[in-house]
């Protein structure tokens, strides 16, 4: 086999993330194998890439009982050996035969064989490289599986460059962000700051950095929030970001905490869905306008006119007289408006939205 192009595709991933869908590919290709799922085997919200072929298959592992608690993660996961391993290093045929994982969910979606091998992620994990083949066309053969040792210790380089490589475009924009005078750090999905600039570290008491490296809000609700947003980061869920406004304190002015997740195809399983996280300071004001609201709150359209008009002193009934939306349209927009701005009474909204950006 000709693996020198191969091999300079493997690193070219690295660098390129959005290369790695055409690297799992290869693999499988390699194996007679219907696709590759690359997966990072530890706790969290489910990272992972595979070809196309085999997505709508991994989905349904990922959404299935068996996520956690399958024979091939008890069994060939944990084996620390640098080589591609095959079903049958682990397992008798009896075995497969009698278990669900195979016969429930594997059989009845065409697979049922694998060869694969585990890396250390840098974000503590470890990474699995599962080539995923039909079961119809009978295990995967230990020549197979010698010939894909030949490229391990390039996906495992690769692997590593992929982690370091997002760990740096992290810290260099947390460094971009400090250029233009907005407090910012990159954090992994746990909420530890792996990077803060020094705008950040100078927010206390408001937003600080406690024990553990992890992020830390004053406002034990906000900090909810934020804890839930950072998780998601990786996820289905909010992955376009979200703002955590976070109320004046004493002589603390109010100030909203972005989430922004970073992206790319390959980042978020080598690197653990890392974050970022900014802080924009605000200072009162008459009436913000509602598009401020909107891009501050991830308030819909409606929703910012409801809380603009709310903190010029409108009354519900005032607001559907004047817009001919009726009062329980409105309501629904305000309470909305609540559960997105973290308050419960219009007063606190009003307290809270009486701001704009400084």
């Amino acid at each position: 086999m000709q693996t020198d192009p191969f091999i300079d595709d493997i690193y070219e991933a690295a660098i390129v993330p959005e290369k790695w869908q055409a690297v799992l590919d290869r693999l499988a290709k390699i194996a007679d194998a219907e696709g590759t799922l690359l997966f990072a085997a530890g706790p969290g919200v489910p990272r992972w890439l595979s070809s196309a072929a085999i997505q709508p298959a991994m989905e349904e592992w990922i959404a299935s009982k068996w996520y956690l608690d399958n024979p091939r993660g008890q069994r060939l996961v944990p084996i620390e050996e640098p080589r591609f391993l095959t079903d049958l290093d682990a397992f008798t045929a009896e075995e497969i035969d009698a278990s669900d994982f195979y016969t429930e969910l594997l059989r009845p979606r065409g697979l049922g064989w694998c060869v694969g091998t585990s890396i250390r992620s840098p974000a503590g994990d470890t990474l699995v490289f599962s080539i995923e083949k039909a079961h119809s066309k009978g295990p995967v053969p230990r020549t197979i599986a010698e010939q894909l040792d030949h490229l391990r210790p390039h996906l495992a380089r690769a692997s590593l460059l992929s982690g370091r490589l997002g760990l740096d475009r992290a810290k260099s924009t947390v460094a971009t962000l400090e250029a233009i005078g907005l407090p910012a750090a990159a954090l992994t999905p746990n909420g530890r700051v792996v990077s803060a600039n020094a705008g950040f570290l100078a927010s206390e008491p408001g937003i600080r950095i406690g024990a553990g490296n992890v992020i830390q809000l004053a406002s034990a609700a906000a900090q909810a929030l934020l804890m839930e947003a950072i998780a998601n980061a990786g996820g289905p869920i909010d992955r376009t970001g979200k703002s955590i406004p976070i109320r004046a304190k004493g002589a603390e002015p109010a100030f909203v905490a972005h989430v922004v997740p970073l992206r790319g195809a390959g980042l978020d399983v080598f690197m653990g869905a890392l974050s970022i996280v900014f802080v924009t300071s605000m200072v009162p004001s008459a009436s913000p306008a509602p598009s401020l609201l909107q891009a501050l709150f991830d308030l819909t359209p409606a929703e910012a006119r409801t809380a603009s008009q709310i903190t010029e002193g409108k009354s519900i009934e005032q607001m559907s007289s004047a817009t001919g939306v009726s009062q329980n349209t409105i309501r629904t927009h305000l309470k909305s408006v609540f559960q997105k701005t973290g308050v419960e009474r219009q007063a606190e909204l009003v307290s809270l939205l009486s701001v704009s950006l400084r």
